[in-house]
């Protein structure tokens, strides 16, 4: 709007000056203030974007956290666990984990990490998966995710650098004979574009734990959350989703905060959520502390107002308590249950950076 009214403040000048006596201007002249006024705007251009830039020890980052620009290497890395800081970029992926440790009024411990994560077309979301196990098979399928590993042998065999404890769908669906399964209901599940399984709730009857609400993350880095019964694994698909997560409830959904979280399973717990601010711009929300004499978790409407916070629109509670577990570099830096002596074992996560 102001380069506009700079135009025609412009020309009204020349036709004034035209009109005195005795004034000519050559048309060259006139090319020559139009380039140069173009140039001047290009020149504004690149100023904001070097402004954007920020310099640390040789490394440069833009403002989503993205190398730039001349850098000591392919990628950078922070580990810096005294302080409670983890951080990771690339050309096309940036992450930065944050922990927080406080204390209740009856002074027990609360911790959680808080990701903020920079993803790209080059490097999205991700999903690790076990292998299928021969003996579990669901309507002659034997499914990824079934076989429940050690968490450390699981990012092991697929490395990241950000990998999260997911909806833990592997157990949901383990056969149990004569064509059942653990679980009457799995929820909507897919994961690389495969459908896992697909009889979930009906949400208007009384909500169970877990309620098997949806979010489904597509192929233009977008996330959307759903009830559990709002949408079929087909219906998905055929809207671009590459992974739906089932297990619930919803946290936040067109920037809305669930308005029933006081009423599902709202104690404190260690917990796991996952929102998007923007396509492929996400916070992670990873709390421990079960609840023992020592530690206490968090709960559910905590973890919406933080996701909220944080300038989420989009946020689903993935699967917690003794199942929490995020890693960093293939190192597992936050788990639920703190006084644990050993982690739960997991069938799938959520990661970034797949190597």
């Amino acid at each position: 709007m102001m380069m506009k009214i700079v135009k025609r403040l412009t020309a009204l000048l020349l036709i004034m000056v035209l009109l005195l006596p005795g004034f000519t201007l050559a048309e060259d002249d006139v090319e020559v203030e139009e380039v140069v006024e173009e140039e001047a705007v290009l020149s504004e251009n690149e100023d904001s974007e070097n402004e954007a830039v920020t310099e640390k020890d040789g490394w440069h980052f833009n403002a989503k956290g993205f190398l730039v620009g001349e850098n000591p290497g392919d990628e950078y890395l922070l580990e810096d666990e005294e302080k409670g800081v983890w951080q990771y970029a690339s050309k096309d992926l940036s992450v930065k984990v944050t922990r927080y440790r406080e204390q209740t009024k009856k002074k027990k411990k609360q911790e959680y990490c808080v990701a903020e994560i920079w993803a790209s077309p080059e490097s999205p979301l991700g999903a690790i998966q076990s292998d299928p196990k021969e003996s579990l098979k669901l309507k002659g399928v034997a499914y990824p995710g079934t076989e429940q590993r050690y968490v450390q042998d699981l990012i092991d065999k697929h490395p990241s650098v950000l990998a999260v404890s997911d909806d833990m769908y592997g157990l949901r669906i383990i056969p149990v004979g004569k064509g059942k399964t653990k679980y009457d209901y799995h929820g909507v599940v897919i994961r690389n574009g495969q459908v896992i399984a697909t009889k979930t709730r009906n949400s208007q009857k009384k909500r169970s734990w877990p309620n098997l609400d949806t979010m489904a993350v597509y192929q233009d880095g977008s996330m959307k959350t759903f009830d559990c019964d709002a949408q079929t694994a087909e219906e998905y698909l055929e809207q671009g989703a590459v992974h739906v997560f089932a297990f619930g409830p919803w946290l936040l959904s067109g920037g809305e905060v669930h308005p029933n979280l006081e009423k599902i399973n709202n104690y404190s717990e260690p917990r796991v959520a996952l929102g998007m601010v923007e396509p492929y711009h996400y916070i992670l929300i990873v709390t421990a502390g079960r609840p023992t004499s020592k530690y206490q978790g968090y709960k559910l409407t905590w973890l919406a107002e933080k996701m909220k916070e944080y300038g989420c629109t989009e946020a689903l509670n993935l699967d917690g308590g003794d199942t929490v577990a995020l890693a960093f570099n293939n190192k597992v830096i936050l788990h639920g249950n703190m006084e644990a002596k050993k982690l739960r074992n997991l069938g799938s996560m959520i990661a970034f950076g797949l190597k």
